[in-house]
This record gives C-alpha cells, structure tokens and sequence, in this order.
C-alpha cells in the first residue's frame, strides 16, 4: 500500500510544480515566480524619429523574492519612409543590459511599483550610459516608462510596453 501511495505522489509532484509554469503568476496577480523570463514591447514617441521600438527582457531571479533580475534591452529607432513597403525603416538599434530591481512605492505619486533598469555599461552597446532607466508596473502585462523624476507621463498610453 504505502509504495503505491508513494508511487502516486512521485507521479502528481510535476503536475504539481508545473501547474504554475508560464509568464502569469498563480498568485494575486503579482509578478511571475520560478527565475521566468518575460518579454516586453512597444514602440514609444521619439524626438528626432518617427519612434522608438522597445524589446525589454527581465529574467526574474528566484532567489531573493523575485524582486530582481537580469535584463537585455533593445532600442530600435525608427524613420519613416514612404519608400519602404511597411513605411518605416530602422535607423539603428541600441543594445543595453545589465539588473534590474523592482521597487515599491518608487514612482512619484508614492503608491505604484516600478522597475529600475540599471545598464551594466561594459557588456552594453555603444552610447548607453549608466543612467538607469525606469517603468512604473501597471498591471501584470503593462510597463510604463516614467519621465524625470519617476513621474509618469501625461499619455501614459503612448509610453507603454507590454508582455507578450
């Protein structure tokens, strides 16, 4: 009896610990448990270009509460090109990686979680400095980039980056 209830829990026990496994947490609604990668994007205003395409990836850390982690960022700027078949062309594409924590209460208005990227500037491409970069969490598969002073923006919607 007892090797085939040992037997049972053997077989239950991956059903157990995968039945959580994907982006999404199974808690409530928090970010993603167990070292998961997700992937932002999004393309958001720029000054001199017709915008910015972001691909963000955080790869969560599993040991220390999931509050932090590894990222890789891409930044591609893009023109537009009435030449081009989808009507814009990429101007160029700059890389940055390095950690990121993620920190309550961090944005100005005291109450959102952000993200804060902080650029490892010898293993990021050419031009990044070491000013991080931040992203206030709104939901579970929405980041919006904060303006000076962890201040969100006017259009938060134009700013958003979003899991996919």
């Amino acid at each position: 009896m007892n090797a085939k209830l040992y037997l049972v829990a053997a077989l239950a026990l991956p059903i157990a610990l995968t039945a959580c496994d994907g982006n999404k947490s199974c808690d409530n609604g928090g970010m993603p448990k167990g070292g998961k990668e997700i992937v932002y994007t999004g393309t958001l205003p720029g000054a001199d270009v017709a915008g910015i395409h972001y691909t963000l990836h955080l790869n969560y850390d599993d040991d220390r509460n999931y509050t932090d982690g590894d990222y890789d960022m891409y930044e591609t700027y893009v023109e537009a090109d009435s030449a081009s078949v989808s009507g814009v062309r990429d101007v160029k594409t700059v890389r940055s990686e390095g950690d990121f924590k993620v920190e309550n209460g961090a944005v100005a208005d005291g109450n959102r979680k952000c993200i804060k990227l902080i650029p490892d500037v010898r293993d990021s491409g050419p031009g990044v400095t070491g000013t991080p970069t931040y992203f206030a969490i709104t939901s579970d598969s929405t980041l919006v980039m904060l303006g000076e002073n962890m201040t969100m923006p006017e259009r938060p919607q134009d700013y958003t980056l979003t899991a996919r």
